[in-house]
């Protein structure tokens, strides 16, 4: 549910993204700096308490902050570069990479029908992404380039939530101001102008930081933790599904087949997936029943944790 949750989060970002006309880099510094200040009104809200935070490593920086700097700010720039619908395909095999690279440091394979799945899915939602492409639209190199590096940040990030363990809501707090202060740098390095925006730009960007990039990251992170990766995985491709239909009920886009057939497809991939998971999660229990009494005994404890209780 939590994943679910991240995912109709994400839905809403093609549509927030189209009210604000700020460039990337300054879009990202206002959305992350609201992210931050979800984080921070969250943890005072749950009376999360006081505690010294670990001193940042080197996994902290590159996959945590700089991700999350490289993520927004890449995608952003491809975005206004080149035609949004192929910038998003390419961008979206990012949960490939994750789903690989996040059970390689787990030390356990990725299952065959993990992978048909995401297939399943990327190729149902590929239709959906193209068909709204005008006639005649070139997208730059660098465009595509940006995309499929935003990507790989996406799933570095990622792969970081899942070896980092939990985090508070001022942790998270933490690293959004961080990644806010290196956006802000380098929007000064990159001379980036910033023109003459309105108030509806602040806004949009601010929501784009309180919903897709602070909340949802928040929630994401959780699932991450307590949920199969290969499904999570799988369920990241219901976000093109979510954005065309939230652009269908605002009026921007008409409805048409590739979304049926899109929504189809990703229920179809998340089904392969979740029955993958499945069998290996009973066949584990075959090998080693005690160890798998052992591991739920264990994730019950940790279930009942105070500090997993607040979230």
């Amino acid at each position: 549910m939590a994943g679910i949750f991240s995912v109709s989060l994400w839905g809403s970002l093609p549509l927030l993204r189209q009210l604000t006309e700020l460039p990337a880099m300054m879009t990202t510094v206002v959305a992350l700096a609201a992210a931050a200040a979800v984080a921070w009104c969250s943890a005072i809200f749950v009376r999360e308490p006081h505690s010294r935070m670990p001193d940042p490593d080197l996994s902290y920086w590159l996959g945590g902050v700089l991700s999350l700097v490289a993520a927004l700010y890449l995608y952003f720039a491809a975005l206004a570069w080149g035609e949004p619908a192929r910038v998003t395909l390419v961008t979206y095999l990012w949960p490939v990479v994750f789903v690989l690279v996040a059970n390689w440091l787990a030390g356990c394979g990725v299952q065959l029908r993990v992978l048909l799945g995401m297939g399943v899915a990327f190729i149902g939602v590929a239709p959906l992404i193209l068909g709204d492409a005008p006639a005649g639209a070139e997208t730059p190199l660098v465009a595509y380039v940006f995309g499929v590096i935003s990507g790989c940040a996406w799933a570095a990030f990622s792969v970081y939530l899942t070896q980092a363990g939990t985090i508070p809501f001022r942790g998270y707090a933490r690293m959004f101001a961080q990644a806010a202060v290196i956006a802000v740098v380098l929007a000064v390095l990159f001379g980036e102008s910033v023109g003459t925006p309105q108030s509806t730009d602040w806004l949009a960007a601010a929501l784009i930081g309180v919903g897709p990039y602070g909340i949802a990251f928040m929630t994401w992170g959780f699932a991450l933790r307590k949920g199969p990766t290969g499904l999570l995985g799988v369920l990241t491709y219901m976000v093109p599904v979510i954005s065309a239909v939230v652009l269908v009920l605002t009026g921007f886009t008409e409805p048409e087949l590739a979304l049926l057939v899109a929504g189809l497809a990703v229920v179809g991939g998340a089904l392969l997936a979740q029955s993958a998971e499945a069998q290996s999660e009973s066949g584990a229990a075959e090998r080693d029943p005690d160890a798998v009494e052992d591991a739920s005994a264990r994730r019950a404890m940790d279930r009942a944790s105070p500090e997993n209780i607040r979230e």
